[in-house]
C-alpha cells in the first residue's frame, strides 16, 4: 500500500484585506505555486478552514483550491488541497509517495510522525 508524504511547496501568496478576511480565516491565500517542474495557478479558493493533516502530520489552514496547470501541451484543471502550517510557517501538499515529483528532495519522509522517541 502506497503511503502519503508531505511535499513542501513554495507558493506566491497574497495577503488578504480586512474585507476579504471576513470570508476566510487565514491571513493570506495562495495565488500560484511550483510542484516539480510545473507551475500551478490557483484560480479560486473554494474553502478555507483550520484543520489537521492526518495523512502526513501538520496543522493550520486547509485551502481547497481550484487549480490549473499546463503539462505536455495540454491544460489541466482539478480541485486540490493546500496546507499552510502556521506554527512551522510552511506550505505543503499531501501526495502519494509514488506520485511525488522527482525533485521533491526537500520533503521529509514522515512515516514516524507521532511516534515518541525513547530517551
Amino acid at each position: 500500500m502506497d503511503k502519503y508524504v508531505k511535499v513542501p511547496v513554495f507558493p506566491i501568496a497574497k495577503y488578504l484585506t480586512a474585507k476579504e478576511r471576513n470570508h476566510m480565516p487565514a491571513p493570506m491565500k495562495p495565488v500560484s505555486f511550483r510542484f516539480g517542474a510545473d507551475e500551478i495557478h490557483v484560480d479560486a479558493v473554494l474553502d478555507c478552514d483550520r484543520g489537521v493533516s492526518r495523512k502526513v502530520g501538520g496543522r493550520g489552514f486547509r485551502f481547497v483550491c481550484k487549480v490549473r496547470w499546463e503539462s505536455n501541451d495540454a491544460e489541466h484543471m482539478k480541485e486540490s488541497v493546500l496546507w499552510y502550517d502556521d506554527f512551522l510557517q510552511e506550505w505543503f501538499v499531501e501526495v502519494l509517495k509514488s506520485r511525488a515529483p522527482a525533485d521533491w528532495d526537500m520533503a521529509a519522509d514522515l512515516s514516524g510522525v507521532g511516534d515518541l522517541e525513547d530517551g
